[in-house]
């Protein structure tokens, strides 16, 4: 019966070869993710518009409900104050643009526009760095049950 021995240098040499493969690959990924991390900007501006639309739609409507300070004239002057939206310092870059529509007449009860109202005419167009567009209509009632729709455009262009 031959019985094979096992060489311990051997065993340490093929053992430290792998240790420098799971070394070398372990670094080669952490590389590869503060890379890609950093490598390029993040793009925020879909995000950014969409926190402002859901903030102005939560200023009109609360569970449905119009919200009746909306139709006061000193509202509607200091529209993105009076939903604490604040574009301070900002100003060029952020649009709000609010149209309530009372639909059993069709009447526009009003439409108010704050922020860059330039940046509307870049929506629709393909680009890099044009401004990023998002549109949000939907439909309140009053106490009276009187049917509105509010229609949002939030613009959010490149810091």
């Amino acid at each position: 019966m031959l019985i094979k021995q096992n060489n311990k240098k051997g065993g340490e040499k093929v053992i430290s070869v792998y240790w420098f493969i799971i070394l070398f690959l372990v670094a080669g990924a952490i590389v590869y993710m503060v890379g890609s991390f950093y490598g390029k900007p993040y793009d925020v501006r879909q995000i950014e518009a969409d926190l402002l639309a859901s903030k102005a739609s939560k200023c009109v409507s609360y569970a449905g409900y119009l919200n009746e300070e909306i139709l006061e004239p000193q509202f509607l002057e200091n529209f993105p104050e009076s939903c604490a939206i604040t574009f301070k310092g900002a100003e060029e870059r952020y649009s709000l643009k609010l149209n309530l529509t009372n639909l059993s007449s069709g009447e526009r009860l009003f439409e108010t526009e704050k922020g860059n109202i330039n940046l509307k005419f870049s929506c629709g167009l393909k680009g890099e760095n044009l401004p990023f567009c998002l549109e949000r209509s939907f439909y309140v009632i009053d106490k009276n049950n009187n049917q509105y729709r509010a229609d949002i455009l939030s613009i959010v262009g490149r810091a």
